[in-house]
């Protein structure tokens, strides 16, 4: 179940509970789960990431420190002098916290903290996205990021901090979100287990119904 054509085939079929009932197998597993993550444009890379971030959960209730080991280890390969940098790592690790918050809360900081690095950017506002939309108190530290790259010159760091803005109910983010509900670019983004080609300036518009009636995206109050 951990041989890498295995694992390829249940993430082609979106098939994620032979993983999680292989979750004991953990290094291996996530050894297998880390190589079918690099090349974004396919679409098992990023069921690969989701499921990395399930099959931690599930394997934190019984083992945290093998998941902890596993964490710090994408810290590592997220740092230039790791030599062996993957662009997916801060994704994955947005996955591990979203799946067991009480257990790695500590993380999401550490993930905030690379949004410097042109590279990963796009990967630590999703990661954060993920985090927030779970357990949007961890990533609440983050909120200056919104604020930062809605203005951003990549649509997709601009989609992703609309909706961490979205996320945490960021009302302070109205106006400048308002200014790109005209914004004429498509992004391609992985949700719910497929791509989606969204409109950015849709996204927005969404966002802004949502942040003027005091909502996020959990239907619930803005952050004050």
């Amino acid at each position: 179940m951990t041989d890498k054509e295995s694992v390829k085939r249940l993430l082609e079929e979106g098939r994620f509970e032979p993983l999680l009932e292989a979750a004991g197998r953990g290094p291996q597993l996530f050894r297998v789960l880390i190589s079918l993550a690099f090349d974004k444009e396919d679409l098992v890379c990023w069921r690969a990431i989701e499921a990395v971030g399930a099959v931690a959960g599930e394997l934190s209730k019984t083992s945290p420190d093998r998941v902890r080991t596993l964490a710090q280890r994408l810290l590592w390969m997220m740092r230039d002098e790791s030599g062996n940098n993957i662009s997916a790592a801060p994704e994955m690790l947005g996955e591990i916290v979203r799946n067991a918050p009480e257990v790695f809360s500590d993380i999401a900081p550490i993930i905030a903290s690379f949004h410097d690095e042109e590279g990963l950017r796009r990967g630590v506002l999703r990661g954060l996205l993920r985090i927030a939309e779970a357990a949007p108190e961890l990533a609440g530290q983050a909120a200056y990021l919104c604020r930062k790259y809605l203005q951003d010159p990549d649509p997709v760091v601009r989609a992703y901090a609309v909706l961490l803005a979205r996320a945490l109910g960021l009302a302070e983010c109205l106006a400048a979100i308002e200014a790109l509900t005209s914004d004429g670019n498509e992004v391609r983004l992985y949700q719910d287990g497929s791509f989606r080609t969204l409109a950015l300036g849709k996204i927005a518009c969404e966002t802004v119904i949502l942040l003027s009636q005091g909502k996020n995206i959990n239907g619930t109050g803005q952050r004050s």
